[in-house]
């Protein structure tokens, strides 16, 4: 659960990529590039393997960092210290340089002393504070405790700061860990007996928590008014309002939100004609959106029906594209890995990719595929992104679909939803916008995993869990099913609507704003008053999930309103 905030992927993902095997002994496969073979413009280069590769190739059977010697790892550091200095891949170094710090962790448990003291404190400072919790262990708590009551009482200077850098880091970890977790209980004793010097260094600590600020663009500022006279049924006011915005922020994402409001009312006060123009101008703009799927039931229509069954055209020609050496390079790598099935550096070289804008939208297609054909759907989410906001050329096609909605973990989401009765496909529909389906990804908060777990909910949901369990797909998904079901079916009577934006603000903050809710709102109005643009979106695009997955699945889509339960 992102607790309003984007999640980026952290150095987890470096473990899965150990997998790797040696691609410097393995010949260019001409096979992995068929289809760009046929390009005029494009020139295969061999094959050449980045040395982040080489270096990953090499412990890839290390995965397990509690095995691994304090020489091993001290030598691991040094090479991932000289790797970090020659890579060019910046969203690699990042992953290097976590990766060490969580080295730093297992090697100072392992060497012990009170020199560990300072190893823990430079690695929990370099680390985001978000970031080291899937890292520390009962173990390293256990470690520190017995560093910890080793140290003579404080008389020199020496052993003041020694008692000092011990109350810093047992209170530093407990605080960082929910109540009750498992990796703290050894931490317990030591803090009853730092009292004193917790104390004194008490206002050098901030508990773990977490705060949500939402920047505002112009256009959004400008966009309260209209959504002020649609909330409160100003009609005449939205209508002037609406059409003022959009001819200031032509370009603006909200001109869809906009035009659809103003659709809305104009439906509800029985004008079906100007709604009707209003609602086919957003299906054919945006024909896979939310808004598109609400104007669609207003109007009678099917947007299945609308698609193309023919399979998407395969990529003949580069030259459009105008791809630089590098990204030539990137290309040929990509398509090889994508054939001899080297998933995860997939999404590494498809980072080379940056110029989105500038890309022809066959070539980003071609690009998706191969982020799908590899299971690397994040990295290829955002080339959809760009194909779905251009006006009118994202292709009405049943391939398509695949590519934008795949699916992924079914056997285990169907266990855990059929456990907790719920639908299937309203956990993978959350699935996808919590994570695109990265399975190890961490966010800037701390949720973790495919369904973006809190450390503190996945606690409340399963008492004697390990946090970093929750990396691993299988449990990811039984917590969060789990959680999402209890919201759904105890928290919130059924009410997916609610449920979600529980799932993603949290339900204190839903209660809060059902409070507001006003006798003549329907499930459109609640939607569109929730304050925050993440929930707000995160819950159309849930729905949105969720409809295109009924099609997938051969099932006639129910309608969105079917979400909306009244309390």
């Amino acid at each position: 659960m992102k607790r309003i905030s984007n999640f980026i992927p952290t150095f987890f993902v470096v473990f899965a990529v150990f997998h790797f095997s040696d691609l410097n002994a393995q010949p260019f496969d001409k096979r992995a590039s068929k289809s760009v073979s046929k390009s005029k413009s494009l020139k295969m280069p061999p094959l050449r393997q980045p040395a982040e590769y080489r270096l990953l190739e090499k412990i890839k059977k290390e995965t397990n960092l509690s095995k691994l010697t304090v020489q091993q790892i001290q030598s691991h550091q040094r090479e991932l210290k000289n790797l970090e200095w020659t890579s060019t891949n910046k969203t690699f170094e990042k992953e290097i340089e976590d990766l060490f710090w969580y080295l730093e962790i297992v090697r100072a448990e392992k060497q012990g002393g009170t020199a560990a003291l300072n190893a823990w404190m430079k690695a929990l400072s370099s680390l985001n504070q978000f970031k080291w919790i899937y890292g520390w262990t009962e173990t390293t708590s256990k470690s520190l405790v017995s560093i910890c009551k080793k140290s003579k009482p404080a008389k020199t200077f020496a052993q003041k700061q020694i008692e000092e850098k011990c109350a810093y880091l047992s209170k530093k970890v407990n605080d960082a860990f929910p109540k009750g977790a498992l990796e703290t209980q050894s931490l317990k004793e030591l803090i009853a007996e730092q009292n004193g010097a917790i104390d004194a260094v008490t206002d050098r600590f901030d508990r773990l928590g977490q705060s949500y600020t939402e920047k505002t663009e112009k256009d959004e500022d400008e966009f309260v008014e209209v959504l002020d006279h649609y909330l409160n049924h100003r009609d005449s006011d939205l209508y002037r309002a609406g059409k003022t915005f959009i001819e200031t922020y032509p370009k603006s994402m909200l001109r869809f939100r906009t035009l659809f409001l103003i659709a809305e009312r104009q439906f509800a006060n029985g004008d079906k004609k100007e709604a009707e123009k209003n609602y086919l101008q957003i299906i054919n703009q945006v024909p896979y959106g939310y808004y598109s799927i609400v104007s669609s039931e207003r109007l009678g229509l099917s947007l299945p029906e609308k698609l193309e069954k023919a399979p998407l055209a395969p990529l003949e020609d580069l030259s459009d594209a105008k791809l630089t050496l590098m990204e030539k390079d990137a290309l040929c790598r990509v398509e090889n890995l994508v054939q001899l099935k080297k998933q995860e550096p997939v999404s590494i070289e498809l980072e080379q990719f940056s110029r989105i804008r500038s890309y022809p939208t066959t070539f980003l297609i071609h690009l998706l595929k191969q982020a799908n054909q590899s299971g690397q759907d994040l990295a290829g989410f955002r080339f959809a992104t760009e194909i779905l906001q251009r006006k009118g050329e994202a292709p009405l096609n049943a391939g398509f679909v695949d590519l934008i909605f795949p699916d992924r973990f079914q056997k285990e989401i169907a266990q855990q939803a059929s456990l907790s009765k719920i639908d299937p496909l309203l956990v993978i529909s959350l699935m996808k916008q919590e994570s695109g389906f990265k399975r190890s990804i961490l966010s800037s908060s701390g949720a973790v995993g495919l369904m973006q777990l809190m450390p503190f909910t996945a606690l409340e949901v399963q008492k004697d869990l390990y946090l970093r369990n929750l990396r691993e797909p299988a449990k990811n998904i039984e917590v969060g099913t789990k959680y999402l079901a209890s919201l759904l079916n105890e928290k919130f009577n059924g009410n997916v609507v609610y449920a979600l934006a529980g799932y993603n603000a949290g339900p204190h903050r839903v209660g809060k704003w059902k409070k507001e809710v006003k006798t003549d709102w329907g499930m459109q109005e609640f939607i569109e008053s929730i304050p925050y643009k993440e929930t707000r979106d995160y819950v159309m695009s849930i729905l949105r999930n969720r409809y295109w997955y009924q099609y997938r699945k051969g099932m006639k889509p129910q309608s969105v309103f079917e979400a909306w339960r009244s309390p």
